[in-house]
């Protein structure tokens, strides 16, 4: 039986408006930009402002393959040890089987692809919990980037293979304007496209999706595939930056990024999510991250702050869950 529209799995597309209360993180952004504008005198500058979005624009690979998966129900917290895993793993093909970076970061990704698809395959295959299943593969992922990074002893990437992250177009450093096209894409297809728009019937209703001839399964495991390349991208774009592979790349990474998505206004429970509210959650992050810096506050502080944010988004979410059922 096909499917035709998104009220047989209990969602009515009609009556399309613009949701003001769904865009709460853009108010929030806007909020810590403006109070960070007025009470730091260092931070509206032209290089403080674009190295922010230059760093927005690593983390944000880490987290589309994360908003399409919550999208559907699932979590992958892995996406911080792929992040790092990428850089590892270009390291390791740049630095002991001397290949360009222009192979290195493609193999990267597609080693880190096949892990997330696998990961896909125990998920769908077993009914295994995708939180649980990526928390393990997050502690081993992190133990091969630690043997690897130590093998390396410290070595540097040559200027060729990592010229090619600092390259700009029209003043803006490409990755910028990449993540901006990517999110814009994504939001496209999230609402216009019918394969797309197949993941929110997936995350509203599992069951009912297959019952109705959607390949649920299939397309989970694509995205956790897609998750984990993309992570590794990032990764890889990360470690170009700092010029050699570091345990640090990726270090708590999944934490920012579910913060992210959830307080993009994705729900834990599935059939939430948007790329664009996820890309302005991801900003969230850095910009509170440089406010906190720039007061002078501790790394360890900054993590009980975006942690009680985490839990602060988490329990709205429930609560709002609770009520819609």
């Amino acid at each position: 039986m096909p499917l035709n529209t998104g009220r047989t799995l209990g969602l009515n597309p009609k009556r399309r408006r613009i949701d003001f209360a769904s865009w709460v993180i853009l108010y929030l952004t806007l909020a810590l930009f403006f109070f960070l504008s007025a009470s730091r005198s260092s931070f509206l500058t032209v290089g403080n402002i674009h190295s922010i979005l230059y760093d927005t624009s690593f983390r944000f690979f880490a987290a589309i393959g994360f908003t399409l998966l919550i999208i559907m129900g699932e979590l992958d917290l892995s996406v911080g040890s792929m992040f790092g895993f990428g850089g590892a793993m270009m390291g390791l093909f740049i630095f002991n089987y001397q290949l360009p970076v222009e192979a290195a970061i493609p193999l990267a990704m597609l080693v880190a692809g096949l892990i997330g698809l696998a990961v896909g395959f125990l998920v769908t295959t077993f009914r295994l919990n995708s939180m649980m299943v990526t928390i393990g593969v997050m502690m081993a992922v992190k133990g091969v980037n630690w043997i690897l990074i130590q093998r390396f002893g410290g070595r540097q990437l040559a200027r060729a293979q990592y010229n090619f992250v600092t390259l700009e177009l029209f003043g803006i450093k490409w990755t910028i304007l990449v993540m901006l096209v990517v999110a814009l894409i994504f939001e496209i297809f999230l609402t216009r496209s019918r394969h797309l728009k197949q993941l929110y019937y997936i995350g509203h209703n599992f069951s009912t999706s297959v019952l109705y001839g959607l390949n649920a399964n299939a397309v989970k495991c694509a995205c956790f595939a897609l998750s984990a390349a993309l992570s590794a991208f990032g990764g890889a774009l990360m470690t170009a930056r700092l010029k050699h592979p570091h345990v640090t790349v990726g270090a708590n990474l999944e934490i920012s990024v579910i913060t992210a998505a959830v307080i993009g206004g994705a729900s834990i429970f599935g059939g939430r999510g948007s790329m664009i509210r996820t890309m302005l959650g991801v900003l969230f992050v850095s910009l509170l991250q440089n406010g906190l810096t720039s007061f002078n506050i501790n790394t360890y502080v900054q993590q009980i702050i975006l942690g009680a944010i985490l839990v602060l988004a988490i329990y709205i979410d429930v609560r709002v869950n609770a009520k819609k059922a």
